[in-house]
Parts: C-alpha cells; sequence; structure tokens
C-alpha cells in the first residue's frame, strides 16, 4: 500500500473525498450514498446540504447524485428556488434569457460529462 505522500494528485483527492465522506456523513447518509437503503428525498436534501457545506472536497459525490437522481435535484432546487423568493422578496433579481439559461445548462453538462464520460447525461 502506497504511503499517501507516494500518491498522485488524483489519488490524494480521492483518498481525501473519501475520509471526508466517511467522517462528515451521518451513517444514514452513508449507508443510501452506498446503496444499503434506499434514497429518500429526505436524505438526499440532507447530502445535498453537507455537500454544500463541505465544499469542493465532495464535488464527485454531488455529481454523482445530480446525475443518479434527476428528479430529487429537481425537487431540491425547487426547495432552494422557493426559500430565496421567501427570504428575499424584496430584491428584484434579473430574469435570465433562454440563451442565458442554456448555456448555464451546457455548461453544467460539460463539466459532469467531464468528470462521468460522455454518456453520464
Amino acid at each position: 500500500m502506497k504511503r499517501y505522500d507516494e500518491l498522485n494528485n488524483k489519488g490524494k483527492r480521492n483518498l481525501e473525498e473519501f475520509l471526508t465522506i466517511t467522517f462528515e456523513f451521518t451513517d444514514e447518509q452513508l449507508a443510501a450514498i452506498d446503496y444499503q437503503i434506499p434514497m429518500t428525498q429526505e436524505i438526499y436534501d440532507s447530502i445535498l446540504d453537507r455537500c454544500m457545506v463541505l465544499g469542493s472536497s465532495v464535488d464527485n459525490l454531488f455529481y454523482r447524485l445530480l446525475v443518479e437522481y434527476p428528479d430529487f435535484m429537481t425537487v431540491y432546487a425547487n426547495r432552494i428556488e422557493q426559500e430565496v423568493e421567501e427570504k428575499y422578496s424584496d430584491i428584484d433579481f434579473p430574469e435570465s434569457t433562454p440563451e442565458e439559461l442554456q448555456a448555464g445548462w451546457e455548461a453544467l453538462c460539460a463539466r459532469i460529462r467531464k468528470e462521468y464520460g460522455e454518456n453520464a447525461i
């Protein structure tokens, strides 16, 4: 087995992500991540919320969940949108043009494909 300082950058990132996931998520979240129990909307939301707190150290998990559970992702995104509208109802956010929305979607898809392969999405 290689020591940490003998790993390449990808190996170090993978090890760091594994340790972060292992110690930063609850037993229930880990069981759902590892397919030991069914993923529910409640668990999914809690995992994505935790991913947002942990940041880039769990990007692979975050993107995997977006791809694997598109229905849960839609509900999660709608909840966030509703929370923002309620919390900041006095602020006028500019509407995105269809072109801007499409460009954002394409950029997200490109990142997912780069990480998980051309057939990921």
